[in-house]
């Protein structure tokens, strides 16, 4: 077992949950997976982070029969550092600022996710669920990740609108822009990973 890479897992995914919880305490649209968790959590009366071990737990165990060289260790400790955080964050509230103050929140919110989520995939040590998914459904339909990707964003967005989550301005922010911002830091990581992390 690679600690070093655990201990990347863990802060990647660390970093994403506290993106994720300033998306929910802005209220003006999160990113598609998260409006899921939020409609989960309303319907059943849970928390959004057991919605999203809820949510994970199905897809991994969906994905671990179809295609489990996609499901690592990081898999598992990826949604459990994700629900911790963001319920440990759950107090924070944004509706008191003004509304531009609101709009920058959700972007900074957003692109501390993007950088948690390359941070996470860069420790190549398992997928997480949603990223499972959809590099399963890639390969698994012989079609391109991009349009895959997407087409889920689409998909999870109505399901949590659907269930009762609230689409805004930040959801559809989300599915138009977070792929780019991924890559941005993606690519920025990539030096440090290489340099300083894995010598």
């Amino acid at each position: 077992m690679n600690y070093k890479k655990i201990g990347l897992v863990v802060l990647g995914s660390l970093i994403s949950g506290i993106g994720i919880a300033i998306t929910i305490a802005v209220d003006l649209g999160s990113d598609p997976m998260t409006l899921f968790w939020i409609g989960i959590a309303d319907t059943l009366h849970i928390t959004v982070g057991q919605a999203n071990l809820l949510v994970c737990a199905v897809i991994l165990a969906g994905i671990f029969f179809i295609d489990r060289k996609q499901i690592h260790v990081g898999s598992i400790l990826n949604p459990i550092v994700i629900a911790l955080a963001t319920d440990s964050l759950a107090f924070l509230d944004f509706h008191g600022l003004p509304m531009m103050g609101r709009i920058l929140m959700m972007i900074v919110g957003f692109a501390i996710l993007a950088f948690g989520v390359a941070f996470y995939a860069l420790a190549d040590y398992g997928k997480g669920a949603y990223e499972a998914l959809v590099f399963t459904l890639s390969k698994k339909l012989d079609k391109p990740v991009g349009p895959i990707r997407t087409t889920a964003d689409v998909l999870f967005a109505l399901l949590g609108v659907l269930l009762g989550a609230h689409f805004a301005l930040g959801t559809l922010l989300a599915i138009l822009c977070m792929g780019l911002m991924i890559q941005i830091c993606l690519k920025c990581l990539q030096k440090f990973f290489s340099e300083l992390v894995f010598q």
